[in-house]
């Protein structure tokens, strides 16, 4: 499955006038299967609407989201949310819902409208929280696990409707170490293993070396940018975009070859 954006942009009303573009340049990108890329940029630059808008929970002011070259406007919105899933930022859960009964949800595009969830879901259900290694956590409720853990149900609850592109909303902001490594690796491993093509919306540039293939780059008031991740993430362009100087270090042991950014001001 390929996902596109061409020539994309959008901009809020306010009353019966339209505000400025969010974005300085048009948004232009492709991911293929099992391909993964990083939305990186400070606070405020969009990055969440820029999801919003790619999967149609928001439509674009101009361009337009293509599936297999089809435009999103053009498919039936439950056949599409088969195809694409999206995981929005976790947030502690008010209604006492168990993990198994969360993540049953997303077989939604799956049942009608006034039925039950059937064996066949339960069953996927339960499939999808092992996946993602909590499936002991199953009749746990919402409120009683970590923020980590609910994230680990939300990507669950996505995986459920066998999604080809998976979609997620800074899946590992207000996690501690162990749990961002969690989060990510399970990431990588759907992407390589299942070929389901992934595009993260994250804070940390770091993240974005050990996981893309591709980065976007976008900030207030900054051309947005787009290409392969060692060639846009560069010292200079970090300091374009975040206001930081950093030092771009690369590790080798073994076969394995590690990048990743320290800022220089809190070097030694």
């Amino acid at each position: 499955m390929r996902i596109t954006v061409e020539n994309a942009n959008f901009h809020y009303k306010k009353g019966r006038k339209n505000l400025p573009n969010l974005y300085v340049n048009p948004i232009n990108f492709s991911l293929d299967t099992g391909e993964v890329m990083a939305i990186l940029g400070p606070n405020g630059a969009g990055k969440t609407t820029m999801l919003k808008c790619i999967t149609g929970l928001l439509n674009w002011t101009e361009g337009q989201t293509y599936i297999d070259g089809k435009p999103l406007t053009k498919i039936n919105k439950r056949a599409l949310w088969k195809r694409i899933g999206y995981v929005p930022q976790a947030h502690k859960m008010v209604f006492g819902f168990s993990i198994i009964e969360l993540v049953v949800m997303g077989r939604a595009p799956y049942i009608s409208t006034l039925a039950q969830p059937s064996k066949v879901d339960i069953e996927a259900a339960y499939e999808a929280l092992t996946l993602v290694g909590i499936k002991h956590l199953a009749n746990k409720t919402c409120n009683e696990v970590s923020g980590g853990e609910l994230q680990l149900a939300l990507i669950a609850r996505t995986l459920v409707s066998d999604p080809e592109v998976l979609i997620l909303d800074e899946p590992e902001s207000h996690l501690d170490i162990q749990k961002q490594v969690v989060i990510l690796q399970t990431i990588k491993q759907l992407a390589k293993e299942r070929g389901i093509s992934c595009i993260i919306n994250t804070h940390y540039p770091n993240h974005a070396f050990y996981l893309a293939d591709y980065v976007l780059m976008t900030a207030k008031e900054k051309e947005v940018v787009y290409g392969q991740v060692e060639a846009i993430m560069t010292e200079q362009r970090m300091k374009q975009f975040f206001d930081v100087d950093v030092k771009k270090v690369i590790y080798e042991e073994n076969d394995s070859i590690v990048q990743t950014m320290i800022p220089r001001a809190l070097s030694k």
